[in-house]
């Protein structure tokens, strides 16, 4: 296969007149239906026959944005012509013909190394072509390749300076000698033997894999798994969440759901890249949103990872599914991207957000980018996913997490929610979280929750130890009365003592280094205490609640960025203890933290001893 893209590289190219680059190899065997399984866009698919001394049916496939580029190409397209094109994916006839030359000239390559290097005579002819979406694919048919374990070659394609999706190459494998052969083929054969048979291309299986043009995604195969096993023991063995398999229909739920929440991960992947480039093309700047985590939560552990006032984006579901989808989007964030679309001067716009000042004109510019969202997960989930879902905007509302009742179907309803968390970046500027709550019912993934325990989600203590960032408690710091002025200076002021599971959070861990950050969190776990992380740019004052006893501000490295945020902790009225962490602290240094409003200092790495006696010094301080 190497050989094979060499000379493809070469052969294309001169057709083109442009340099189309294949990137290494990467190959591996798998099933039809691991393979079509895998969400994917709109991809062309051209039929291979495999003829000589050996036979069987492969295909070509490479998205329909990439045929399109390579055959306008071939055609001479102006360049602003070819864009609108692509972007339409408008895939004409003509362009349907340009195309299939290629994937003539493709196999043509192939098959003149076939003959020079592989001990057979085989040739590879294109035959017809088609447009596909590959998860809609019907498994236990013959269209368009018939059920069976595939050897898949994909590499990564560039054209000049154009970076494109891949191409993959499927031929059965079987035919090729890379799987056993079924039992029944084999005229009754022990499995023993079946076993003996295979060969150490199906080990290739561990590399994941998804449809031409997209990211790598799928589960490994077995190599000679038969059909009538197949609802007993499904493809995916290697998943590290499912366990092992039980006897019969045993094992058949947690494959199952483990299997569809790896294709929801990479839908809702696909759903993020692709709204940074609509929201970013409409503001007219560059939106990246960047996945954090997909995770099960109860409507308790959602609201608690809501830092600060939010804006809430209500999608109604539409199609094969019912009941709304959530968008929580930060209040500043969304003014900053409500403002910037609708151009507001750039010291004007900082004074909005800085003030939190949602006008009608603001909320009119986000409701527009929440009606993009809407549109691009719809766009998304109709072309990728078996099922047809659609969402459609149908409101906004300001909200204060910490304010809504986590047990009532207040605000939103009380069930688990698997929710995309993304972190925005607008022109290279770091903004913050963006969590999108759909029911997991309306994904098939609600049998999660009851494998996340029995309040459907993870408790604050163990999303702390893990290092991810989490809002203000829901309910919980609204229970404690006294302020936190009158317990630092008096009654309660003593060294903390273990705290029952889901207590709202007596530690705040205020960081830019997340390794450092959850290793002080589970030593704080350890010794019995509740602590919470948050980031150099989550509204830290808003997460001062009653129950926060003390601060540890962790610095990657001991910065004027860092000292920034603890001049922040301060001006806000915070009179509780700051400890500064950080490495490789200097006299200067330590004077300053001082200067800043730092109590303290800790030399990370830290160990867990390093923080019991920060933690028993400075709240023994307080009761003195």
């Amino acid at each position: 296969m190497l050989s094979c893209t060499g000379r493809m590289q070469e052969e294309v190219s001169a057709l083109l007149g442009k340099t189309l680059a294949f990137g290494k190899p990467e190959t591996l065997v798998l099933s039809k239906e691991d393979y079509f399984s895998q969400p994917a866009g709109k991809t062309v698919l051209a039929h291979v026959q495999v003829e000589g001394d050996l036979e069987g049916h492969g295909a070509l496939l490479v998205s329909v944005k990439d045929a399109i580029r390579i055959g306008g190409t071939l055609i001479m397209l102006p360049d602003s012509e070819l864009e609108a094109v692509i972007s339409e994916e408008e895939y004409t006839e003509e362009l349907k013909d340009s195309y299939g030359e290629i994937a003539n000239i493709i196999c043509g390559s192939l098959t003149v190394t076939f003959d020079e290097q592989y001990p057979k005579n085989v040739r590879l002819v294109r035959t017809e072509q088609e447009v596909i979406l590959p998860v809609k694919v019907d498994v236990d048919s013959d269209d368009p390749v018939p059920d069976g374990q595939y050897y898949l070659m994909r590499c990564g394609m560039r054209l000049e300076d154009m970076d494109m999706g891949e191409l993959h190459l499927l031929l059965p494998a079987a035919t090729f000698g890379l799987v056993a052969e079924p039992e029944a083929a084999r005229g009754g054969e022990s499995d023993a033997t079946a076993d003996s048979e295979s060969t150490p291309a199906t080990a290739a299986a561990g590399t994941e894999t998804g449809g031409a043009g997209q990211a790598p995604a799928a589960e490994t195969t077995e190599p000679a798994r038969e059909k009538a096993s197949a609802d007993a023991v499904p493809a995916g063995g290697g998943d590290e969440e499912q366990g092992g398999a039980a006897p019969g229909g045993a094992a058949a739920s947690p494959r199952d759901v483990g299997k569809q929440r790896k294709l929801i991960d990479r839908l809702l992947a696909a759903c993020s890249e692709k709204v940074g480039e609509e929201v970013g093309a409409l503001l007219g700047g560059e939106l990246k949103l960047v996945p954090e985590e997909n995770e099960i939560y109860s409507k308790e552990d959602l609201l608690d990872q809501l830092a600060g006032k939010q804006l809430l984006a209500r999608f109604e579901v539409r199609g094969e599914g019912e009941g709304e989808v959530f968008l929580f989007c930060d209040i500043r964030d969304a003014i900053l991207l409500g403002g910037t679309l609708i151009m507001l001067p750039e010291a004007e716009l900082e004074e909005v957000v800085r003030n939190e000042e949602f006008s009608e004109d603001t909320e009119d510019a986000y409701g527009e980018i929440a009606n993009i969202i809407a549109g691009v997960y719809t766009s998304v989930f109709e072309e990728q996913y078996r099922r047809k879902l659609g969402f459609v905007k149908t409101g906004l509302e300001e909200l204060v997490p910490v304010k809504i009742d986590p047990e009532s179907d207040e605000t939103i309803p009380n069930h688990p929610y698997y929710t995309s968390v993304c972190r925005l970046h607008l022109n290279g500027n770091d903004m913050g979280l963006l969590h999108v709550a759909f029911p997991a019912a309306l994904l098939e993934l609600e049998e999660l929750a009851a494998g996340a325990g029995s309040d459907g989600g993870r408790g604050a203590a163990s999303r702390a130890g893990e290092g991810q960032a989490a809002g203000g408690s829901a309910g919980e710091a609204e229970k404690v009365s006294a302020p936190a002025e009158g317990r630092a200076a008096g009654e309660g002021a003593t060294p903390l003592q273990a705290r029952e599971p889901g207590a709202p959070p007596d530690v705040l861990i205020v960081t830019d280094d997340d390794n450092e950050a959850a290793g002080i969190a589970a030593a704080l776990e350890k010794l019995g205490y509740v602590s919470r992380i948050l980031h150099f740019k989550d509204p830290i004052p808003d997460m001062l609640t009653p129950s926060v006893r003390i601060i540890f501000l962790v610095m990657e490295e001991v910065s004027e960025q860092g000292f920034g945020v603890a001049i922040k902790i301060v001006s806000s009225g915070c009179r509780l203890p700051l400890v500064a962490a950080g490495p490789a602290w200097t006299r200067t240094k330590v004077l300053k933290a001082v200067k800043y409003g730092a109590c303290d200092i800790l030399i990370t790495p830290a160990a867990e001893e390093d923080v019991r006696e920060k933690i028993e010094a400075n709240l023994g301080r307080i009761a003195a």
